[in-house]
């Protein structure tokens, strides 16, 4: 220690140069550090989520939380695997050793191993596997409709919301714009009590033919010299003008009826009772500080209010 002392009493340019070098190396240092007003926080845990409509919890859990925890459980960095089985659905939280270093490519191997599984039920639909992630909402808006309880005012709205998300991803300085408060999809399939009387069939019959009309399901693997190829069949449809023309009824005579024949489809939303109101007047409303964006609203609402 006395000899390090001594040294830098005896050589003060070299000590004062080396003060001189930490302090432009800690300058540039904050110049390059990464500053977020609304940081993002990615925990070490990946959820894999499948839908499987109109299934039990416990159907939930036997076709879909088993065959996902015997795929993933062999991989090395998990710290614990968390199944919850529902009605509607099944889901997977694998939880990842702390000292893991690559998560996303943990994501990656999430994501393939539950590609691989066969055995899912055939009224599942596509698994989803995703890193959890919590944000903070930079910018709320509000895009207000007119007050009205017909559908069409709601797709409609529902239409010009997801034309304004569109319109900013395409803006540079936004990465993310999900919609919020908004009614899952629904498909409202209608047949009146004396069509279902006269050709024979139920509420529960046509439900059961359009489950298994309108499904996507695995055709098992074809193996080819060094190459394997899995096979599905996709037969789903997503919106009520593709549901129509699923058949229903084959009559004796070769006729084939489908739903448009002996019913109304409806592309709709969840009957579910949520109402967002803005002050309870008809106006967008935003908050920004970034000037790109605030004059992209100005110019959206000029353009939407001569509409």
């Amino acid at each position: 220690m006395r000899s390090l002392v001594r040294w830098a009493v005896e050589n003060a340019p070299g000590v004062n140069v080396m003060v001189l070098g930490t302090l432009v190396a800690g300058f540039l240092s904050f110049l390059m550090l990464r500053r977020e007003v609304f940081p993002e926080f990615e925990l070490e845990v990946i959820l894999v989520t499948v839908p499987y409509p109109g299934a039990s919890p416990a159907d939930a859990e036997k076709g879909v939380c088993q065959p996902i925890e015997e795929a993933v459980r062999a991989l090395d960095g998990i710290k614990r695997l968390v199944s919850i089985a529902r009605e509607g659905g099944g889901y997977v939280l694998v939880e990842l050793n702390s000292n893991i270093r690559d998560v996303q490519k943990m994501v990656t191997d999430v994501r393939s191993r539950v590609d691989r599984i066969t055995n899912f039920p055939e009224l599942s639909e596509d698994p989803q596997v995703e890193q959890i992630t919590f944000r903070e909402a930079a910018i709320r808006v509000a895009i207000i409709g007119p007050t009205s309880d017909d559908p069409d005012a709601e797709i409609k709205l529902r239409g010009v919301a997801e034309d304004v998300r569109a319109s900013l991803l395409d803006l540079e300085t936004v990465t993310q714009a999900n919609i919020q408060g908004a009614k899952p999809f629904q498909i409202d399939v209608e047949i009146s009590e004396e069509t279902l009387r006269k050709y024979g069939l139920t509420l529960s019959t046509v439900a059961q033919l359009l489950r298994r009309e309108n499904i996507e399901m695995p055709g098992g693997q074809l193996k080819a010299d060094g190459q394997e190829i899995l096979l599905r069949g996709k037969n789903r449809r997503e919106i009520g003008e593709e549901i129509k023309n699923l058949p229903v009824i084959a009559q004796p005579n070769g006729v084939v009826l489908n739903i448009s024949d002996i019913g109304e489809v409806r592309d709709e939303f969840d009957d579910s009772s949520n109402i967002n109101e803005v002050n309870g007047q008809h106006h967008t409303v935003w908050l920004c500080d970034d000037r790109q964006v605030l004059d992209f609203f100005t110019n959206l609402s000029a353009v939407f209010s001569t509409q």
